[in-house]
């Protein structure tokens, strides 16, 4: 007989028969524990990039590069795919919950709204590079530094910057801020930035905003220069990102593992010292002890 509830009890306590109905009806009411989600199937990883080294120098690794051939070794099981796509691209993706992940991400706030992180690379500010012959016309402080917002402002000189890319909290609110009229020009390219330098350096463009490293990965072109910029002097924070999802958070969890030990530390600096020049590696020597030695261990990642 359908939806009957037996209730033992013993025969020498007898219930009332209103306890009894209410105890009846309590049985049934009761809610029903449910049975643990299944996690997530994490079997294939569609990796995001615009990493320009290898467009640029055949020999060089990209960051993107480095990162699979280590998951493919560490994390045994999972298929990787790289795919080519800007910077702006790239983050309408992770938002719309694609499953899809991207390293080389800038860390911020906004950004972990929509996506999960973990911490990768610890990277030297971004800083103004400019044609050699225009240096003398930026607006710089005495001790060298460029001034951001007024060079922003000043519609004689022609700024070229990546569309939908985070420079560092730091400058995003500087150019955030820039006039309506100013002569900055956003582009998409479908490498990190490389073809904006090469706008520079053809006289297309009078600046841009990279890391030193991006000259390096160029062959040091003598005709840029970089110079540091005001109120940007911090070390830049950057990771692998994943869409905020049940799938992202299975993904970035199994990534983490991965870099979580002293091999992926190990991978991730060496891939990053690379490029540096020693003047920079000794620049910040502390800083990136810190954080490799934090990097050598899992992370802790709150859903």
């Amino acid at each position: 007989m359908e939806n009957v509830v037996y209730i033992r009890r013993p025969a020498s306590t007898p219930l009332r028969p209103l306890a009894q109905l209410l105890l009846v009806l309590a049985t049934c009411m009761a809610p029903q524990a449910d049975a643990a989600p299944e996690p997530e199937r994490v079997d294939h990883i569609t990796w995001l990039t615009s990493d320009n080294s290898t467009a640029i120098n055949p020999n060089a690794n990209g960051v993107t590069d480095r990162v699979v051939r280590y998951l493919s070794v560490w994390w045994p099981g999972v298929t990787h795919e790289i795919v080519v796509a800007n910077a702006k691209r790239s983050w309408q993706m992770i938002e719309s919950g694609q499953q899809v992940c991207r390293a080389n991400m800038v860390r911020t706030p906004e950004r972990e709204k929509v996506a999960y992180f973990i911490n990768t690379q610890l990277t030297p500010p971004s800083q103004l590079v400019v044609r050699r012959d225009k240096l003398t016309r930026l607006p710089r402080t005495s001790s060298g530094e460029v001034l951001l917002p007024p060079l922003l402002a000043d519609t004689s000189l022609r700024g070229a910057l990546v569309d939908g890319r985070s420079y560092g909290t730091a400058v995003d609110e500087m150019i955030a801020k820039r006039p309506a009229g100013s002569s900055v020009t956003l582009y998409s390219p479908r490498d990190f930035g490389g073809r904006l330098l090469q706008m520079v350096s053809l006289d297309r463009a009078d600046y841009s905003i990279e890391p030193d490293m991006a000259l390096v990965m160029m062959g040091e072109p003598k005709d840029l220069v970089t110079v540091p910029i005001r109120g940007a002097s911090d070390p830049v924070m950057a990771g692998i990102a994943c869409p905020r999802t049940p799938w992202g958070l299975a993904a970035i969890r199994g990534i983490d593992r991965a870099f979580g030990r002293p091999e992926g530390a190990a991978s991730l600096r060496q891939g990053l010292m690379h490029w540096l020049t020693p003047e920079t590696q000794a620049h910040y020597a502390k800083e990136f002890d810190q954080f490799y030695r934090e990097r050598s261990r899992p992370s802790k990642i709150v859903p």
